[in-house]
């Protein structure tokens, strides 16, 4: 499974914790689909330090990736 590319939907400041909240869409290429799909991931962020696209962006796959594994012995067991 790839990713082909990354980018932020919407983003909102979240004043009561410091972070930025934000909407990433994924485009995702596996070996089981022929046509790669948009997959949406809600991500957080602290809202200080350098680089913040780049975080949420990292943040976005991170999660993707983590939850890769788990649906896939979900799928298995059903």
């Amino acid at each position: 499974m790839r990713i082909l590319s990354a980018r932020i939907e919407h983003a909102r400041r979240d004043r009561d914790f410091g972070q930025i909240e934000a909407m990433v869409a994924l485009l995702v290429k596996d070996e089981a689909r022929l046509i790669p799909y948009e997959i949406r991931i809600r991500t957080a962020e602290p809202a200080q330090g350098p680089d913040l696209r780049g975080r949420l962006l990292k943040s976005a796959r991170a999660l993707f990736s983590a939850r890769q594994p788990q649906q896939a012995a979900q799928q298995l067991a059903a």
